[in-house]
Protein backbone atom coordinates (compact mmCIF):
# COMPACT_ATOMS: atom_id res chain seq x y z
CA UNK A 1 0.00 0.00 0.00
CA UNK A 2 2.75 2.42 0.94
CA UNK A 3 4.59 1.65 -2.30
CA UNK A 4 1.57 2.55 -4.40
CA UNK A 5 1.15 5.82 -2.53
CA UNK A 6 4.76 6.69 -3.28
CA UNK A 7 4.33 5.74 -6.93
CA UNK A 8 1.26 7.97 -7.25
CA UNK A 9 3.26 10.84 -5.77
CA UNK A 10 6.11 10.22 -8.22
CA UNK A 11 3.62 10.05 -11.11
CA UNK A 12 2.02 13.31 -10.00
CA UNK A 13 5.42 15.03 -9.93
CA UNK A 14 6.18 13.74 -13.44
CA UNK A 15 2.81 15.06 -14.68
CA UNK A 16 3.59 18.42 -13.11
CA UNK A 17 6.95 18.56 -14.92
CA UNK A 18 5.23 17.78 -18.20
CA UNK A 19 2.63 20.51 -17.61
CA UNK A 20 5.34 23.08 -16.82
CA UNK A 21 7.26 22.18 -19.98
CA UNK A 22 4.06 22.54 -21.98
CA UNK A 23 3.35 26.07 -20.76
CA UNK A 24 7.00 27.00 -21.25
CA UNK A 25 6.71 25.86 -24.87
CA UNK A 26 3.87 28.34 -25.38
CA UNK A 27 6.32 31.23 -24.97
CA UNK A 28 9.17 29.85 -27.09
CA UNK A 29 9.43 30.02 -30.91
CA UNK A 30 7.71 27.10 -32.62
CA UNK A 31 8.76 27.82 -36.17
CA UNK A 32 11.78 29.44 -37.82
CA UNK A 33 12.42 30.65 -41.35
CA UNK A 34 16.04 31.54 -42.12
CA UNK A 35 17.63 33.24 -45.12
CA UNK A 36 21.37 33.16 -45.64
CA UNK A 37 22.88 34.92 -48.62
CA UNK A 38 25.72 37.05 -49.90
CA UNK A 39 25.13 40.54 -51.25
CA UNK A 40 28.41 42.07 -52.42
CA UNK A 41 30.85 41.84 -49.52
CA UNK A 42 28.11 41.15 -46.98
CA UNK A 43 27.14 37.73 -45.65
CA UNK A 44 23.61 38.30 -44.48
CA UNK A 45 21.51 36.10 -42.19
CA UNK A 46 17.86 36.87 -41.45
CA UNK A 47 15.80 34.73 -39.05
CA UNK A 48 12.05 34.96 -38.62
CA UNK A 49 10.86 33.25 -35.43
CA UNK A 50 7.15 32.54 -35.03
CA UNK A 51 5.55 32.12 -31.60
CA UNK A 52 2.20 30.68 -30.52
CA UNK A 53 -0.19 33.41 -29.45
CA UNK A 54 -2.99 35.77 -30.37
CA UNK A 55 -2.68 36.82 -34.05
CA UNK A 56 -2.99 40.51 -33.19
CA UNK A 57 -0.38 40.37 -30.42
CA UNK A 58 2.81 42.23 -31.31
CA UNK A 59 5.89 40.05 -30.81
CA UNK A 60 4.38 36.79 -32.02
CA UNK A 61 6.73 37.19 -34.99
CA UNK A 62 10.29 38.30 -34.21
CA UNK A 63 13.30 38.92 -36.43
CA UNK A 64 17.04 38.73 -35.92
CA UNK A 65 19.55 39.87 -38.53
CA UNK A 66 23.31 39.81 -38.91
CA UNK A 67 25.80 40.96 -41.53
CA UNK A 68 23.66 43.82 -42.81
CA UNK A 69 25.36 46.76 -44.53
CA UNK A 70 25.92 49.87 -42.46
CA UNK A 71 22.72 51.89 -42.27
CA UNK A 72 20.45 48.95 -43.11
CA UNK A 73 17.82 48.13 -40.51
CA UNK A 74 16.20 44.89 -39.38
CA UNK A 75 12.59 44.76 -38.25
CA UNK A 76 12.49 43.64 -34.63
CA UNK A 77 8.98 42.22 -34.27
CA UNK A 78 5.45 42.31 -35.55
CA UNK A 79 2.19 40.34 -35.32
CA UNK A 80 0.59 37.79 -37.62
CA UNK A 81 -2.15 40.27 -38.31
CA UNK A 82 0.18 43.12 -39.27
CA UNK A 83 2.27 40.75 -41.41
CA UNK A 84 -0.91 39.64 -43.25
CA UNK A 85 -0.42 36.07 -42.08
CA UNK A 86 -3.96 35.56 -40.81
CA UNK A 87 -4.21 31.84 -41.60
CA UNK A 88 -0.83 31.16 -40.01
CA UNK A 89 -1.93 33.23 -37.04
CA UNK A 90 -5.03 31.07 -36.60
CA UNK A 91 -2.83 27.97 -36.29
CA UNK A 92 -0.59 29.77 -33.80
CA UNK A 93 -3.61 30.84 -31.76
CA UNK A 94 -5.18 27.36 -31.69
CA UNK A 95 -1.88 25.80 -30.61
CA UNK A 96 -1.41 28.45 -27.94
CA UNK A 97 -4.77 27.79 -26.30
CA UNK A 98 -4.22 24.03 -26.50
CA UNK A 99 -1.01 24.44 -24.53
CA UNK A 100 -2.53 26.80 -21.97
CA UNK A 101 -5.52 24.51 -21.33
CA UNK A 102 -3.22 21.48 -21.30
CA UNK A 103 -1.06 23.14 -18.66
CA UNK A 104 -4.06 23.93 -16.46
CA UNK A 105 -5.45 20.40 -16.70
CA UNK A 106 -2.02 18.88 -16.13
CA UNK A 107 -1.51 21.08 -13.08
CA UNK A 108 -4.87 20.12 -11.58
CA UNK A 109 -4.20 16.48 -12.44
CA UNK A 110 -0.86 16.63 -10.63
CA UNK A 111 -2.57 18.14 -7.56
CA UNK A 112 -5.18 15.38 -7.62
CA UNK A 113 -2.37 12.85 -7.94
CA UNK A 114 -0.72 14.20 -4.79
CA UNK A 115 -4.06 14.14 -2.96
CA UNK A 116 -4.59 10.52 -4.02
CA UNK A 117 -1.90 9.51 -1.54
CA UNK A 118 -4.51 9.80 1.20
CA UNK A 119 -7.54 8.91 -0.94
CA UNK A 120 -7.06 6.49 -3.82
CA UNK A 121 -10.48 7.45 -5.20
CA UNK A 122 -8.94 10.66 -6.53
CA UNK A 123 -6.56 8.64 -8.70
CA UNK A 124 -9.10 8.25 -11.48
CA UNK A 125 -9.63 12.00 -11.74
CA UNK A 126 -5.86 12.60 -11.72
CA UNK A 127 -5.40 10.12 -14.57
CA UNK A 128 -8.28 11.58 -16.61
CA UNK A 129 -7.00 15.16 -16.34
CA UNK A 130 -3.42 14.15 -17.14
CA UNK A 131 -4.60 12.14 -20.17
CA UNK A 132 -6.49 15.14 -21.57
CA UNK A 133 -3.43 17.36 -20.99
CA UNK A 134 -1.30 14.77 -22.80
CA UNK A 135 -3.75 14.70 -25.74
CA UNK A 136 -3.72 18.49 -26.00
CA UNK A 137 0.08 18.52 -25.99
CA UNK A 138 0.38 16.05 -28.87
CA UNK A 139 -2.53 17.75 -30.68
CA UNK A 140 -0.70 21.10 -30.59
CA UNK A 141 2.46 19.46 -31.94
CA UNK A 142 0.52 17.66 -34.66
CA UNK A 143 -1.51 20.76 -35.53
CA UNK A 144 1.61 22.73 -36.42
CA UNK A 145 3.17 19.89 -38.39
CA UNK A 146 0.03 19.02 -40.34
CA UNK A 147 -1.65 22.36 -40.98
CA UNK A 148 1.04 25.03 -40.91
CA UNK A 149 2.33 24.51 -44.50
CA UNK A 150 -1.19 24.84 -45.88
CA UNK A 151 -1.82 27.99 -43.84
CA UNK A 152 1.45 29.54 -45.04
CA UNK A 153 0.44 28.70 -48.61
CA UNK A 154 -2.88 30.49 -48.16
CA UNK A 155 -1.03 33.51 -46.80
CA UNK A 156 1.39 33.49 -49.78
CA UNK A 157 -0.77 34.03 -52.87
CA UNK A 158 1.04 33.34 -56.13
CA UNK A 159 3.70 31.16 -54.47
CA UNK A 160 5.50 28.63 -56.59
CA UNK A 161 8.20 26.03 -56.25
CA UNK A 162 9.49 24.76 -52.94
CA UNK A 163 8.96 26.73 -49.76
CA UNK A 164 7.40 26.64 -46.27
CA UNK A 165 4.05 26.04 -47.96
CA UNK A 166 5.24 22.74 -49.41
CA UNK A 167 6.64 21.06 -46.27
CA UNK A 168 6.90 21.54 -42.53
CA UNK A 169 10.70 21.68 -42.80
CA UNK A 170 13.09 21.93 -45.70
CA UNK A 171 15.46 24.20 -47.59
CA UNK A 172 16.02 25.56 -51.08
CA UNK A 173 17.94 28.19 -52.97
CA UNK A 174 17.32 31.68 -51.63
CA UNK A 175 17.11 33.25 -55.08
CA UNK A 176 13.31 33.08 -54.75
CA UNK A 177 13.52 35.61 -51.92
CA UNK A 178 16.14 37.85 -53.49
CA UNK A 179 19.40 36.23 -52.35
CA UNK A 180 20.87 34.35 -55.33
CA UNK A 181 23.37 31.71 -54.27
CA UNK A 182 22.10 31.73 -50.71
CA UNK A 183 19.95 29.25 -48.80
CA UNK A 184 16.41 29.53 -47.57
CA UNK A 185 15.49 27.07 -44.82
CA UNK A 186 12.49 26.55 -42.58
CA UNK A 187 11.33 24.17 -39.90
CA UNK A 188 10.27 23.65 -36.29
CA UNK A 189 12.03 25.61 -33.56
CA UNK A 190 12.79 24.61 -29.98
CA UNK A 191 9.23 25.27 -28.75
CA UNK A 192 7.81 22.60 -31.05
CA UNK A 193 10.32 20.03 -29.80
CA UNK A 194 9.64 21.07 -26.21
CA UNK A 195 5.93 20.46 -26.76
CA UNK A 196 6.79 16.96 -27.97
CA UNK A 197 8.94 16.35 -24.87
CA UNK A 198 6.07 17.59 -22.68
CA UNK A 199 3.77 15.00 -24.29
CA UNK A 200 6.24 12.17 -23.61
CA UNK A 201 6.71 13.20 -19.96
CA UNK A 202 2.95 13.51 -19.42
CA UNK A 203 2.56 10.02 -20.90
CA UNK A 204 5.14 8.62 -18.50
CA UNK A 205 3.41 10.32 -15.55
CA UNK A 206 0.04 8.88 -16.58
CA UNK A 207 1.48 5.38 -16.83
CA UNK A 208 3.13 5.62 -13.40
CA UNK A 209 -0.11 6.76 -11.75
CA UNK A 210 -2.11 4.17 -13.68
CA UNK A 211 0.04 1.31 -12.44
CA UNK A 212 -0.39 2.49 -8.83
CA UNK A 213 -4.03 3.51 -9.05
CA UNK A 214 -5.25 1.10 -6.35
CA UNK A 215 -4.04 0.37 -2.87
CA UNK A 216 -3.44 -3.29 -2.13
CA UNK A 217 -5.43 -4.25 0.94
CA UNK A 218 -3.65 -6.57 3.39
CA UNK A 219 -4.90 -10.14 3.33
CA UNK A 220 -7.33 -10.89 6.18
CA UNK A 221 -5.88 -12.82 9.10
CA UNK A 222 -7.60 -16.24 9.36
CA UNK A 223 -9.51 -16.94 12.58
CA UNK A 224 -7.90 -19.54 14.88
CA UNK A 225 -9.27 -23.04 14.36
CA UNK A 226 -11.49 -24.53 17.06
CA UNK A 227 -9.71 -27.09 19.31
CA UNK A 228 -10.33 -30.70 18.41
CA UNK A 229 -10.77 -33.53 20.90
CA UNK A 230 -7.93 -35.98 21.37
CA UNK A 231 -8.42 -39.47 19.86
CA UNK A 232 -10.41 -41.79 22.19
CA UNK A 233 -11.65 -38.94 24.40
CA UNK A 234 -15.40 -38.87 25.11
CA UNK A 235 -17.26 -36.20 23.15
CA UNK A 236 -17.93 -33.01 24.97
CA UNK A 237 -21.44 -32.80 26.37
CA UNK A 238 -23.30 -29.60 27.01
CA UNK A 239 -23.92 -28.71 30.66
CA UNK A 240 -27.28 -29.85 32.00
CA UNK A 241 -30.02 -27.28 31.73
CA UNK A 242 -31.53 -26.04 34.90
Amino acid sequence: MADNKKRRLVGAIIVLIGAVLLIAAAFIPWYTVEIKGTVGPYNITIDQNSYPGIPSSNGTIQFTCSGLPSGASCASQTSYQNAHLNNTGNIAEAGYFMMVVGFILGLVGAIMGVMSRTNSRRTGMAIALAVVAMILAVAAVGLFAALLPGAIGQDSPGHSGTGPWSSFWGSTNASAVGYPGGTWSWGPAIGWYLGLVAFVILLIGVLVILMARKDVEPAPTPAPAAPTAAPGAPPATPPPSS
